[in-house]
């Protein structure tokens, strides 16, 4: 039997070799071989498609801080690494590419050209400038990576999955967080209640918040999306449990949790962009559905009136009107229970009379904290990095010149965002566009209490300016075809939603 059986040199060459392997893995310890075989599994997915590296970078955001890696570098800095890597490798080999809109670059030139003529002039701190303006280079990458390689339909499906079950699952750890009261002292909610205010892996609760509002209204616009898409094909016989009902309950799941957490954050701000939000989701739908929300909203304020609500929670909403008044922060007396106001105040004056000093140019792009102590008011010397409202915090930085041209970005990106909801007739992609409009209203109005461009946050909503800019510019190229009769449909109306 032996000698009937004869094995080329070959193959027994490779036996041996996958034995020896074999033998030096089983003397690695466990860990660093999970270590490399995951580094090398992602490694070599990157270099797959960079849209696969881009949404790898969405993914970082939440643990950026968690992992160390060696060099000093952070999880999100070397996934924004790996995805211009991967981009530059494919452009070289002249893969298909996407066309970038001028407008948006030429509103990433302005903001850049700001914010150098800005770190030029400044008499504060050079370095401090260009790393500022290297954060906002970090966020045109990711941008420039995203639109230039979104050509197909998966793509979009993708980086929607990533866009959705990053914030998600850093919601559901800021849930366990608020239930079990595992927090610092200062987070807690009340001194009788064992609460506190949710944070994630984020580190702040107003931080945390805005993050969960780049987040709620593209899930919650794609799960509405797929509940009247469901109904549409069960009344065409054509309804499959694993094919629609599961993503569906799925997309409410990450919904409720990121609205939760998002209350359970208590952050002022973020209510009041959330709010913001829901009301351009329901105006970019129609007349028809701003009733529904203008009712939401009427309902909250009756529930807060008559007490209905958790007197925390009714005192944290109550107290948002104390936030929106002026007042001179250098002659106030301060208590535990204005405390946080006042310095909010402080900070929004010390802002101004940065913008009062240097109208033009500012005091330099991440300066704030620099020349905080020359425009302290009273005896708030203590800076907190940023002027609780991110508009001035731009004029004190960059100037007039650097608020224009971050206002031209935004304005670009409202453009593109109306112009997709013109554009596009399929569902999923309505819904994404949607769901943009609530992020971009959500964030701008979230940015009057806080400064949101921070922690790497800027490549969540890169990447959702990317997927806007590329249903805009091509929206027959992301529809379904003829012969995919389960994501054929017809637009969702307001009267479904």
């Amino acid at each position: 039997m032996f000698r009937k059986v004869r094995v080329p040199p070959r193959t027994a060459v490779l036996w041996l070799v996958a034995a020896a392997l074999g033998i030096a893995l089983a003397l690695v310890p466990f860990d660093d071989l999970a270590l490399v075989a995951g580094t090398g599994l992602v490694v070599v997915l990157a270099l797959v498609h960079p849209v696969l590296a881009v949404g790898m970078a969405v993914l970082s955001v939440p643990v950026q801080d968690l992992v160390a890696l060696p060099g000093g570098l952070s999880v999100t800095q070397a996934a924004v690494l790996l995805m211009i890597g991967s981009w530059l490798v494919h452009t070289l080999a002249q893969a298909e590419q996407g066309a970038l809109p001028f407008g948006m670059v030429a509103a990433w030139g302005a903001l850049f050209c700001a914010l150098l003529l800005s770190a030029g002039a400044t008499p504060y701190s050079r370095t401090e400038a260009l790393r500022e303006t290297l954060r906002w280079v970090v966020a045109a990458s990711v941008w420039m990576v995203a639109a230039s390689t979104i050509t197909r339909r998966w793509h979009i499906i993708y980086l929607l999955v990533c866009l959705v079950t990053a914030p998600a699952v850093c919601a559901g750890i800021g849930l366990v967080q608020f239930v079990t009261g595992d927090g610092p002292p200062t987070f807690r909610i009340a001194p009788d209640l064992p609460y506190v205010r949710a944070y994630g892996t984020i580190g702040q609760p107003n931080s945390f918040a805005g993050y969960l509002n780049m987040a709620w209204p593209l899930a919650l616009a794609l799960a509405v999306a797929g509940v009247a898409h469901a109904w549409r094909m069960r009344a065409l016989q054509r309804l499959t449990a694993a094919g629609v009902w599961l993503p569906t309950v799925a997309l409410w799941g990450a919904s409720g949790v990121v609205l939760a957490a998002l209350i359970a954050s208590f952050s002022r701000g973020a209510w009041i962009g959330a709010a913001i939000g829901a009301l351009a989701m329901a105006l970019s739908l129609g007349r028809r559905a701003v009733p529904a929300v203008l009712g939401l909203i009427t309902a909250g304020v009756a529930a807060v009136a008559t007490g209905a609500l958790p007197e925390a929670l009714t005192a944290r909403l109550v107290s948002i009107w104390q936030s929106l008044a002026w007042f001179d922060a250098a002659t106030v007396a301060v208590t535990p229970a204005n405390f946080a106001v006042v310095e909010r105040m402080a900070h929004l004056q010390a802002g101004w009379e940065m913008v009062r000093a240097a109208p033009l140019l500012g005091v330099g792009p991440g300066n704030y904290a620099v020349a905080y102590p020359s425009f302290a008011v009273g005896a708030w010397y203590a800076g907190r990095g940023h002027a609780h409202n991110y508009y001035l915090h731009m004029a004190a930085e960059a100037g007039m010149i650097g608020l224009l041209a971050y206002l031209l970005l935004i304005g670009v990106v409202v453009q593109q965002t109306v112009c997709a909801l013109r554009r596009v007739t399929d569902p999923v992609l309505r819904s994404t566009a949607v769901g943009g409009c609530g992020i971009i209203a959500a964030v701008a109005g979230h940015n009057l209490f806080e400064n949101l461009h921070v922690l790497n946050f800027g490549i969540q909503l890169a990447v959702m300016w990317a997927i806007m800019g590329a249903i805009a510019q091509r929206p027959a190229r992301f529809q379904p075809s003829i012969c995919d009769t389960s994501l054929q449909a017809a637009p969702v109306s307001s009267a479904a939603i």
